[in-house]
């Protein structure tokens, strides 16, 4: 399963019986007006391959529990203050929906960064983060023999780097590296490989037993791996230049969230009828956590986001902020009809980005995590999807 087929999965769960058959998707256009024309996106190809995966309850090692061919510009963006109604400062993709080039409506077809919108050059893939000199991609889809990263630059050239046959790159918290899995099914050993970006020669790798091998993130502690599997499995921990692998704990598919830049990591778990999204960080015994908030669970699945100081998440299906640290929520001002199910994407401590699926298009909307406030920075061209990339 790839990085956009991860993203979808609960969210196709919750909606594909609810989205009609004649619905289209959206693209990226400014409206000064605030209103937009028609739009719904249906991947129902990309349903088909996202659906393989379903969460179960974890089995958490908790201690110490306390309760977007056009670009706009960018104008600058206050850390406090007023929300900004300019451009998105995150890079974004959009895809075409039924693209004769494109059937499966898998990959992308521009990417605007900072005034910058660059067409796909052909790669087969999706667009991972942003790089020195362009952006980290994958490619080779559908063939998982050939599958590769690489760096496709601000004129559009395209640099693979590292193996083939590699998937599931995850950015380290420098943004210097990358690390992929060297998986193939029913292999009981696998690898993970640590890539220079600038070079493009391997640095690190570890061999480990650990069949259908995906990594779920890479922050200060390490690399986060497991087994990819519905149900609960080991998640294990390994610093790249270290022989030592360490076990973390016992997590389902889909419920622990890990943020490159900082040490936190979120984890869902299932009580009833409600959600419950912890804040944690990595202690002597497994994870330590620092915050839980639980909530009456909606039918959409939740989304959590950690700020790149670590000091704050989002849940999107609720659409709240919650302070680690103290506690306070903040609801985020969205219209009453905004549906907001994917995760947000922080441009920096104190505003997010986010996508507004209701109504005919798609609306980008930027909020400020301390107090709600948010306002509509774009909305949607028909045909096309938006998908937001980590910065």
């Amino acid at each position: 399963m790839n990085d956009t087929e991860t993203r979808l999965r609960d969210y196709l769960h919750a909606k594909a019986d609810t989205v009609p058959d004649s619905a289209h998707g959206p693209g990226l256009e400014l409206d000064s007006t605030g209103t937009s024309t028609r739009r719904r996106w249906v991947p129902m190809a990309i349903a088909a391959a996202g659906i393989a995966a379903v969460l179960t309850l974890a089995v958490p090692f908790l201690h110490g529990l306390v309760k977007h061919d056009e670009q706009p510009s960018v104008s600058g963006l206050p850390a406090r203050g007023p929300v900004s109604a300019g451009a998105p400062k995150i890079p974004y993709t959009t895809l075409v929906q039924n693209n004769p080039d494109n059937p499966l409506d898998t990959w992308w077809a521009a990417v605007h960064d900072g005034g910058k919108s660059v067409k796909n050059p052909g790669v087969k893939g999706n667009v991972v983060a942003r790089t020195e000199g362009g952006w980290l991609v994958n490619t080779g889809y559908p063939d998982p023999d050939k599958a590769q990263v690489a760096v496709v630059s601000t004129s559009g050239k395209v640099r693979p780097i590292g193996p083939l046959g590699a998937f599931g790159p995850r950015v380290s918290p420098d943004g210097q590296q990358f690390a992929v899995a060297l998986s193939k099914f029913g292999r009981a050993e696998n690898r993970v490989v640590v890539v220079d970006i600038r070079t493009g020669k391997e640095v690190s790798s570890l061999t480990v037993k650990t069949p259908n091998l995906e990594l779920l993130g890479w922050n200060k502690d390490g690399i986060w791996l497991d087994e990819h599997s519905p149900d609960p499995v080991a998640v294990k921990l390994w610093q790249p230049g270290s022989k030592d692998v360490r076990t973390v704990g016992t997590f389902s598919a889909g419920t622990l969230h890990v943020t490159r830049s900082n040490n936190t990591v979120t984890h869902i778990t299932f009580k009833g009828d409600r959600s419950c999204v912890t804040a944690a960080t990595l202690g002597a015994q497994g994870l330590e956590a620092k915050r839980e908030y639980c909530f009456k669970a909606p039918v959409a699945a939740a989304y959590v986001s950690v700020s790149p100081d670590g000091a704050t998440m989002t849940i999107s299906n609720i659409g709240v902020a919650v302070d680690i640290a103290t506690g306070k929520v903040t609801k985020m001002k969205l219209p009453a009809t905004a549906k907001w199910f994917e995760d947000a994407i922080f441009e920096d401590p104190d505003n997010i980005i986010v996508v507004d699926e209701s109504g005919p298009a798609q609306k980008l909307f930027r909020c400020a995590v301390a107090t709600g406030e948010c306002k509509q920075v774009a909305v949607a061209k028909p045909d096309e999807i938006i998908q937001q990339v980590q910065p």
